[in-house]
């Protein structure tokens, strides 16, 4: 292969060469003469003539050589400017690019076509920042910036990323923002860059290459090559601030790899390696209540505290509401009202300071980009909007449309008569675990979740409400009805509501469900009512009674007060209303009820049966004397032995309380005969792990220490104490009071020492779970001075 010809030179490069050249040779013509003529005498003069002509001439021959010399040093001079050779040295194509702030870069292609001369390179600024403004107040964050400076300051290789990711409004660009301006004097160059688009991105590293003075304008040169390598060599500890990533994979090309500095990245995608991971939660309730008071310039503190609960605690939406109130001088109660009753419009008001959009439109983009690319994940949203926000156990409620047709899942009247648009919601939805996973990992992309536990997941409720908002009304419905169909399916079936609600096996399954079941569900739905028992049997009385007169309100109201169903969870309410420790209230609501139910249902109706049980034990509880209780129970148990059959659960409890009554009437003996006898019957028919039988053997243990054996009681209670405390869990009331009468028959049977060591553990967990003043806390403390009196 043969080597083409150098290109001919520009014109313009000639005539400079021309002139050098002619200068040279009148130089060179100087110096001859001068030369010349300094050493020749002058002919023909007279003596005096000739010295003066001969000094003159040998001051001209010396001015003649002087100018001849200095010719010759500028014509060669020029002659090598313009013939050095300024191009690259032979072996093919280069681009050479000075980054020292030279005057010269050459753009060669095998031979040098040009000399491009740019003038030399400025300084970079001493300390190059670039943030935007410090926010006016940063609430509650304090503990959150000191972890991130901790991170970003340990060990390992550098430079150090963290990835702040969380929920569109939680606050994530001012975090950052507020580390920076914190942190600025540990670092000597910081710069925040915008990375929700490439190609802004790629500017932005332009301008940076620029400002680090290792890049000009006619550069070709990739400006994110020549930021890392600026930051590779920085001489300094640096900072690169890369706001609003949409995912990882989009930034990893921008990421400096090398250098003594820290990179921080917000984004709304929570897909990020864990240990490059900060997610971002809402704000804790005080520091939301104090940043809301201080931006709408208001103290209302009750007020603060239901808009800070309305809104989830989410900074933005905080801000945009604090914003509303101080412009507009609505109170904090009154935007509360505003937001109760006009929620999709107050979401749309405020102008939020620090914040691109307002908590209506955050959201949308997400959205939009789910609806186009995958329907189940879109869908899947929808139906977790329906649900209460916390804990969803999002795999269990899709289960049944793996082994399901949907419409095999519209089990009530409501479902049935509404089936077109709820079959719809149900069939969009992943029916696989394979469309669970994905659609659950599109949503987490878009930090529109909470991070998947336990097959469950959170959401915070202004994401559901603009998800909803979002849609029509009758979308909406469909989507709420679709939410009650599932949770019909996973709800625990097979029997009656107090059977079903007391088989402990079901028990993690309803405490599931509680939230949403109450969320969602009307109040006329069968299931509540288990949901109410399952609370009093597993020990929340209070909420049982709270829930239980809830539904008693709305069946009166809708189906009358004395309808059957109204008087079934009449009498379940005033159960839970004695438990809650109203025994009085108790006992005048069965006074009420009972007449009702002999009129209504008849004298032998079971819940006319259960009416009277509960009266004879609220009236003993309320004071009534013992021996009259039992009576009244003599009379009630062979009607409810006839009725009920003797292995009935009701039968038994009745005839527990009865056994209980007898020992309280003076006859201990008697009461623990007739619970050795009960307990082999429920130990049978229910198991020995049931809440009644449970019951059963520590009113056993307790009797047979009351009948005097404080020995074999101790021993009874110490069998039955690691069965309640798996069964029904160990803050269970029944629990806590096994605990209270194994103490007292460890003393009882004589050792003093161990009953005070029992009741000193077991005091704490009373004032931490039911008060400090509670009766059975003040007597445990009375019953640990006494036996801490008898150990000395």
């Amino acid at each position: 292969m043969t080597a083409s010809p150098p290109p001919p030179q520009p014109t313009g490069h000639r005539w400079p060469r021309v002139l050098a050249k002619s200068a040279a040779l009148v130089s060179l013509v100087l110096l001859g003469v001068g030369v010349w003529a300094f050493f020749s005498d002058a002919p023909g003069e007279p003596d005096v003539v000739l010295d003066v002509l001969d000094v003159l001439d040998k001051r001209a021959s010396v001015v003649s050589m002087f100018a001849g010399v200095l010719g010759l040093l500028i014509s060669t001079a020029t002659l090598w400017t313009q013939l050095r050779p300024s191009g690259p040295r032979p072996g093919g194509d280069v681009l050479a690019w000075n980054a020292t702030g030279g005057d010269e870069i050459a753009i060669t292609g095998g031979h040098l076509a040009a000399a491009v001369r740019q003038p030399p390179r400025p300084r970079p600024p001493a300390r190059p920042v670039r943030l935007p403004p410090r926010p006016p107040q940063l609430a509650g964050r304090d503990q959150t910036l000191a972890e991130l400076h901790e991170r970003l300051a340990g060990d390992g290789a550098l430079p150090h990323l963290i990835a702040v990711h969380g929920l569109g409004g939680v606050g994530k660009t001012s975090l950052v923002v507020e580390y920076a301006h914190r942190y600025l004097h540990e670092y000597t160059l910081v710069w925040h860059l915008p990375a929700e688009d490439t190609a802004l991105l790629s500017a932005a590293y332009a301008n940076l290459a620029a400002l680090l003075a290792v890049r000009q304008a006619t550069d070709l040169a990739d400006p994110v090559d020549q930021v890392h390598a600026a930051l590779a060599a920085y001489p300094g500890r640096w900072l690169l601030i890369f706001d609003n990533a949409p995912f990882a994979e989009a930034l990893r090309a921008f990421l400096p790899p090398a250098g003594p500095g820290h990179v921080l990245v917000t984004s709304r995608s929570a897909h990020w390696p864990f240990d490059h991971g900060l997610e971002l939660d809402v704000l804790d309730a005080e520091p939301a209540m104090a940043f809301l008071q201080a931006r709408a310039g208001q103290e209302d503190q009750d007020g603060a505290a239901a808009v800070v609960t309305a809104l989830g605690a989410l900074p933005l939406a905080l801000e945009q509401a604090g914003a509303y109130m101080a412009d507009t001088g609505t109170t904090i109660t009154g935007y509360h009202g505003l937001l109760q009753h006009q929620r999709s419009t107050m979401l749309a008001q405020g102008e939020p300071w620090g914040y691109p959009s307002r908590v209506a439109s955050t959201w949308q983009l997400a959205f939009e980009t789910l609806a186009a690319t995958n329907v189940q994940a879109i869908s899947l949203i929808r139906l977790l909007a329906c649900y209460d926000p916390d804990a969803i156990p999002y795999r269990l409620l899709l289960t049944p449309l793996e082994a399901r047709h949907p419409q095999d899942l519209l089990v009530t009247d409501e479902l049935r008569t509404q089936r077109g648009r709820t079959l719809e919601a149900l069939r969009s939805l992943p029916g696989s675990t394979l469309g669970v996973n994905a659609a659950i990992s599109l949503l987490r992309r878009h930090c529109l979740i909470g991070l998947p536990a336990a097959d469950r997941v959170s959401i915070h409720r202004l994401v559901q409400a603009v998800t909803l908002d979002n849609v029509s009304a009758a979308s909406r419905a469909a989507w709420q009805r679709a939410a009650c169909a599932l949770l019909h399916a996973v709800f625990p079936a097979g029997g009656e509501v107090e059977a079903d609600a007391e088989d402990t096996a079901n028990w993690p399954r309803f405490a599931q469900l509680l939230p949403h079941a109450r969320a969602l569900l009307p109040l006329d739905d069968p299931n509540l009512c288990k949901i109410a028992w399952y609370l009093g049997v597993s020990g929340d009385y209070r909420t049982a009674k709270l829930l239980s007169l809830q539904i008693h309100e709305h069946r009166a109201g809708t189906l009358g007060p004395e309808h059957p169903r109204t008087l079934s969870i009449r009498r379940q309410l005033i159960r839970w209303l004695g438990q809650a420790g109203d025994p009085a209230a108790a006992r005048d609501q069965a006074a009420a009820l009972v007449p009702v139910c002999e009129r209504v249902l008849g004298p032998e109706h079971p819940n006319t049966l259960i009416a009277r049980h509960e009266l004879a034990h609220w009236s003993g509880a309320s004071g009534a004397a013992a021996a009259t209780v039992r009576d009244q129970y003599v009379l009630l148990l062979p009607y409810v032995r006839k009725v009920l059959g003797d292995d009935d659960g009701m039968t038994l409890r009745v005839r527990h309380t009865h056994a209980i009554w007898t020992g309280r009437a003076g006859d201990p003996a008697g009461a623990r005969d007739q619970l050795a006898a009960i307990h082999l019957i429920a130990e049978h028919v229910m198991g020995d792990g049931h809440p009644v039988t449970l019951h059963i053997r520590y009113a056993l243990a307790s009797w047979t220490g009351e009948a005097g054996d404080a020995a074999a009681a101790r021993d009874q209670v110490t069998t039955l104490l690691p069965d309640l405390e798996r069964l029904l869990g160990g803050e269970h009331p029944v629990t806590l009071k096994a605990r209270h009468s194994l103490a007292s028959w460890t003393g009882e049977a004589g050792d003093a020492a161990a009953a005070r060591d029992q009741f000193a553990a077991l005091l704490p967990d009373l004032e931490r779970l039911i008060g400090p003043v509670h009766p059975t806390t003040l007597a445990a403390r009375r019953a640990l001075a006494d036996w801490t009196s008898r150990a000395r």
